[in-house]
């Protein structure tokens, strides 16, 4: 176990016995990233934020049955998304701003040239995950957006790992045939 997730255990230990500290903590250290993965995944910033809210409310209320063995972030990842997919039944979707598209998107930059071409790119690309089925975006974000390793990919989403591998592929050629139809091709 790396440090890291030492610390993220003892930071669940802590919570589950009450410590509001450690459960602030928490929320501080995966806000972004499952506000990142919500905003991709459904395409509001608002419902992303309402949803985020939700997400860390749910994991509030439920830490006493999350279990020690299984990793932390797959436990909370998988109520974030079990909550995008519940409000996505409920709701008709919204159109996509692409002004703050970017906003959710964090990429160091090396000045300003890069950053507006980075951003352009960004638009691009959340536009086009928009167009993919919802199992190949969800995969992608996972996977690309918040830098998931593949075998955690594959936990959170309940599939073996070669399957997993499998839609990661197929995600990403859809999503190149869409970008070069825009004439943007990540690679």
């Amino acid at each position: 176990m790396s440090p890291v997730d030492l610390v993220v255990q003892s930071l669940v230990e802590s919570a589950k016995k009450g410590d509001l500290q450690a459960f602030e903590s928490l929320v501080r250290k995966y806000q972004g990233m499952v506000f990142r993965y919500l905003f991709h995944f459904i395409g509001n910033e608002g419902e992303a934020e309402d949803i985020t809210q939700e997400t860390f409310l749910m994991v509030f209320r439920k830490l006493h049955l999350h279990n020690s063995d299984q990793p932390f972030t797959s436990w909370m990842m998988r109520i974030a998304r079990n909550l995008a997919i519940s409000n996505h039944r409920k709701n008709v979707p919204t159109p996509i701003d692409p002004a703050k598209a970017a906003v959710a998107i964090r990429d160091i930059t090396a000045g300003p040239e890069y950053e507006v071409l980075m951003k352009e790119d960004a638009d691009d690309v959340h536009l086009s995950l928009q167009r993919l089925s919802e199992e190949f975006r969800e995969v992608l974000i996972l996977r690309y957006i918040l830098d998931i390793p593949l075998q955690d990919v594959a936990d959170l989403l309940e599939l073996p790992e070669g399957t997993a591998k499998s839609r990661v592929f197929k995600a990403r050629n859809a999503l190149r045939d869409i970008l070069s139809r825009k004439g943007t091709d990540p690679g």
